[in-house]
């Protein structure tokens, strides 16, 4: 008996200590909850409130609006290219230069060519002595056939050679008009008023036929060229306006599309939107350019610019609720003016107290 009684009292005893210890975490919830705060609440309620301003979350109507990046291109970029075989010379420009339409941009060097006119015209001239040669035989040899000195056979014989010889004089005279056509084309000139994009070749180099030689771009005619996602495909349209924002330029233009290519970028899944730009001396192609355009409207909860206290990435407001005054964290998106877009924490309809910090510390009778 005594043996039983002895097994009996360790479980006695770690069932008092377990109860002992759930009575304890007991007592520690409780104590913790009396000081819980509500979620979304940085502190606890103050029953006083201040003498602010005070401001209410409201539900807005506000444009809907998309973003695009893009560049700053020439409508009219051309490039003053070679039409002959023949070393450069000389290039009398360089980038960034304003040059008028014909302007020289570069020469080549030209003997061969001044030697290939100097043979064509020595062409014409034995082919127009040739062609004297011939005429003469044609009239006597029509003469000779009057009087029946000659046949008819050596007759159309002189008449053919004369012929050849007429035929050889025009030959000859296209060759020297393209001769010195090419003789021409050794001095470069620019085919449009604009600026110097580009040298593309430096004294030495070879120029061949259709070889840019310099690049220049009207500066009186830019646009930007935007890539906008093709998501947006639907909502994009011939007129729509734009509000191109050009930094380095310190810029913002407003314009309308013009022209949109149908066929989308396969590795970006953009496609291409263009508009005009008006000319400004500040603005260069190839400069970053951003944009936004409208695709309609949508409803947004917006607070008072004032309203808001940000301590870091921290955004608070301090709500009126319940005749109380709570700070709420906030999470805010766009400006619009004097007013904010909310995200999350606060409702249509919530009182807010305006004011920056030091003013709250005011009305709440604290110091910093």
């Amino acid at each position: 008996m005594n043996h039983k009684s002895e097994e009996r009292r360790p479980k006695g005893k770690l069932i008092a200590v377990l109860a002992g210890a759930a009575a304890v975490l007991i007592a520690l919830v409780v104590l913790l909850g009396r000081g819980r705060i509500e979620p979304g609440l940085l502190s606890p309620p103050v029953s006083r409130i201040p003498n602010l301003p005070v401001d209410v979350v409201r539900l807005e109507t506000v444009a809907n609006t998309r973003d695009a990046i893009g560049t700053v291109q020439s409508r009219v970029e051309v490039d003053a290219a070679s039409r002959v075989s023949a070393t450069v010379r000389e290039v009398t420009v360089h980038a960034g230069e304003r040059v008028k339409a014909g302007q020289v941009l570069a020469r080549l060097d030209d003997s061969d060519l001044a030697a290939a006119v100097a043979r064509a015209r020595g062409q014409v001239a034995a082919a127009t002595a040739n062609f004297t040669r011939a005429s003469k035989d044609e009239r006597r040899f029509s003469a000779l056939l009057k009087r029946g000195s000659v046949t008819p056979h050596e007759f159309d014989a002189a008449q053919a050679n004369y012929r050849a010889a007429r035929g050889d004089v025009e030959s000859a005279k296209a060759q020297v008009t393209a001769a010195e056509a090419s003789l021409k084309y050794a001095t470069v000139r620019s085919p449009v008023s604009g600026v110097v994009a580009e040298r593309l070749v430096e004294p030495g180099d070879l120029a061949l036929p259709g070889k840019p030689l310099v690049r220049v771009y009207d500066s009186q005619a830019l646009r930007v060229e935007l890539r906008v996602p093709e998501e947006l495909t639907r909502e994009v349209s011939i007129g729509m306006p734009l509000t191109v924002r050009i930094e380095a330029a310190g810029r913002t233009i407003a314009t309308k599309i013009n022209e949109i290519v149908p066929a989308a970028d396969p590795a970006s899944r953009t496609f291409l939107v263009r508009a005009p730009l008006p000319s400004d001396p500040a603005l260069r192609p190839g400069m970053y350019a951003s944009a936004s355009f409208d695709v309609g409207t949508e409803k947004i909860l917006t607070v008072a610019r004032s309203a808001i206290e940000s301590v870091g990435q921290l955004e608070t407001v301090r709500v009126i609720e319940h005749g109380a005054v709570r700070v709420r964290q906030i999470t805010t998106g766009r400006a619009f003016g004097e007013r904010v877009e909310v995200l999350s924490g606060l409702l249509q309809g919530d009182r807010v107290l305006l004011g920056g910090a030091d003013e709250r510390m005011a009305a709440d009778g604290t110091s910093k």
